[in-house]
């Protein structure tokens, strides 16, 4: 089991992570003024350990945050390759061009 200590650093962490990307997404204004952001504040302050009290939803919270994370990431990735790779097919011969190749020529048929 991790200690405490252990769980807060990997939550804050993940925090970070999530408005890093937060700002990739919405790179025009400030993550705070998200509507996400202000949920994720919330979630993360009603869940949080002191010293009167012990969450025991703090793991949940920590796996649903890393979860969120990694759909905030692979969307992200997943548009940057949509972009790269979304132009139009090419022909055989353009293909072959593009590699110094030059295809036969095809007899008239008759």
């Amino acid at each position: 089991m991790s200690s405490p200590s252990m769980l807060k650093t990997d939550a804050l962490n993940v925090l970070r992570c999530i408005t890093r990307e937060l700002r990739y997404a919405k790179p025009q204004s400030s993550p705070r003024n998200l509507l996400a952001f202000q949920y994720l504040m919330k979630q993360y302050r009603q869940n949080q350990v002191t010293q009167e009290q012990v969450c025991r939803a703090q793991n949940g919270l920590l796996h649903n945050a890393q979860t969120y994370l990694c759909l905030l990431r692979s969307t992200r990735e997943c548009e940057a390759l949509r972009t790269e790779y979304s132009h139009s097919e090419r022909t055989v011969q353009e293909s072959a061009r593009l590699v110094g190749l030059e295809l036969p020529k095809v007899p008239p048929t008759e």
